[in-house]
């Protein structure tokens, strides 16, 4: 190990797979514990840093995603080089990606090839995109592992917490299901909201009190049309909490039901109990990370499965379509005894 050593981690753009990367930041910091470790990012992804205690300091990525931004770039560039880090890890696949640590003049370059990154990255590895699972595809650029002893761990501050619940009327005295039906990614990934509204319906039945989470307002719409007559069993948080106050809400949960998606990992990382609905994505890629006991997956593995798609390729979207209600009511009774 050489000394006065200083990383700088590249992060990843998508929530889950910065949530994913903690434990490869675990890793990196068991490998090299006196090393710190700063990170690029964009600036909504903060709140998600700022529980991870592997972390020193962080750059904010002012690029809008999928922009190239080159001149900001550049000049984020300038600023990183001051601090003369003499290793980068760009977790992500891209060019744009690459460019920082190449201008910032950083002597190791660690990184998947991928596209057109010849030159920028200066210590690359091969591997395909579904090869592996994300957690061994950040953990092969140190040449390990993952193993379950450094699962993320998102650590919640209990005082924020409760000023958190009080916030949006959290109720303590009824078990609080928290159902997140959006993925960013796309449509292939959500199982589809009438079937949200129906299972929300079935916990009222139960006396459960059930909140949904998420960014697409357009869910909306259609809870709009059932949460009638000042309803409180169901309420829609939707577009109404930033991303610190969602850790906080699912670390708050006696259930959290959600598709493959960045809320999944959040609720994964603070220890929440949770059933993972999966469509076009596959349960070996991006698992929940917790413990066993603390999650279900829901799966089909249809024939056409998993596609990484967006949209259903073949226009039947069955993956989602054959999970019944029924099914997740029968996997949330075994945490809601």
């Amino acid at each position: 190990m050489k000394f006065n050593e200083k990383f700088l981690v590249i992060a990843p753009s998508w929530i889950g797979d910065l949530v994913i990367s903690q434990s490869f930041l675990k890793q990196l910091k068991l490998f090299y514990p006196k090393t710190p470790i700063d990170v690029i990012a964009r600036k909504e992804l903060f709140p998600i840093l700022n529980f991870m205690p592997e972390v020193n300091n962080l750059y904010n990525l002012d690029v809008k995603h999928g922009s190239l931004g080159l001149i900001k770039r550049y000049k984020l560039a300038k600023k990183v080089a001051l601090n003369s880090y003499t290793k980068a890890f760009v977790l992500t696949n891209s060019f744009k990606s690459a460019i920082i640590p190449w201008l910032a003049g950083i002597p190791e370059r660690v990184g998947y090839l991928g596209e057109l990154r010849y030159g920028l990255i200066n210590k690359a590895y091969h591997l395909k995109k579904h090869e592996t699972s994300m957690a061994n595809r950040y953990y092969k650029l140190i040449d390990s592992t993952y193993h379950d002893d450094l699962r993320p761990k998102l650590l919640v501050n209990e005082k924020r917490k409760k000023i958190v619940n009080k916030k949006f009327n959290i109720d303590s005295s009824k078990k609080n299901i928290f159902l997140c039906p959006d993925a960013e990614y796309g449509e292939a990934k959500r199982w589809p909201i009438e079937k949200w509204i129906e299972l929300a319906l079935e916990f009222k039945k139960q006396n459960y009190q059930t909140y949904f989470l998420g960014k697409d307002l357009r869910f909306n719409d259609s809870l709009n049309q059932v949460i009638k007559n000042n309803d409180k069993s169901i309420v829609s948080l939707i577009s109404k909490t930033n991303v610190e106050e969602v850790a906080y809400l699912l670390a708050s949960s006696d259930l959290v039901i959600t598709n493959d998606s960045g809320l999944m990992h959040v609720a994964s990382s603070v220890n929440a109990e949770l059933i993972a609905i999966y469509g076009s994505s596959s349960p070996k890629y991006t698992p929940p990370l917790s413990k066993p006991e603390k999650h279900r997956i829901i799966y089909k593995n249809i024939e056409c499965s998993p596609c990484f798609r967006k949209i259903c390729p073949l226009g039947h979207f069955n993956c989602m379509h054959t999970i019944s209600i029924n099914e997740v009511i029968e996997n949330a009774s075994v945490f809601l005894r």
